[in-house]
């Protein structure tokens, strides 16, 4: 396969054997992607947060079964750190990190649900495909863009 794809659709309608979104820290309610994606999943990430079993630190993953309401059999919150942190080479880290969890997980098709940091270029998102397309190997990886979250 080897590809990567930028769609303009939203993270509930993303194709793919598995759906990411980040959350953070420092980002309370969760805002973007993730919002969604927990709206669908009857806040199910927000009732974790309220817990204490989830945070937004850096690392944490997050993986959940579809409840029918998405696409994606699977859907991952990942942990993004601080949302103040975040750049966009940063942040193209964090992306890197989590296609290359899916990958070992076993998942060929990964959609991915971004927000632009606040001082990206106009061309973030597709200067990220390039990148991500020069390791993908065998994998598609989807993306979709959402705009303005910033520190």
């Amino acid at each position: 396969m080897n590809s990567v794809r930028v769609l303009a659709q939203a993270p509930d309608r993303m194709p793919g054997e598995v759906v990411a979104g980040f959350f953070f820290e420092d980002q309370r309610p969760v805002e973007g992607p993730s919002a969604l994606l927990d709206w669908r999943l009857n806040g199910l990430l927000h009732k974790l947060l309220l817990a204490g079993s989830a945070t937004g630190q850096l690392g944490e993953n997050i993986l959940v079964g579809n409840n029918g309401k998405l696409e994606a059999s699977w859907i991952l919150f990942v942990g993004g750190g601080r949302l103040q942190d975040l750049a966009p080479f940063t942040y193209g880290g964090l992306v890197s990190s989590v296609v290359d969890d899916c990958r070992r997980a076993g998942f060929n098709q990964i959609s991915l649900c971004l927000t632009a940091p606040a001082d990206a270029a106009p061309d973030w998102v597709e200067q990220l495909a390039r990148e991500l397309a020069l390791g993908s190997g065998d994998m598609e990886i989807l993306l979709t863009l959402q705009e303005g979250v910033g520190a």
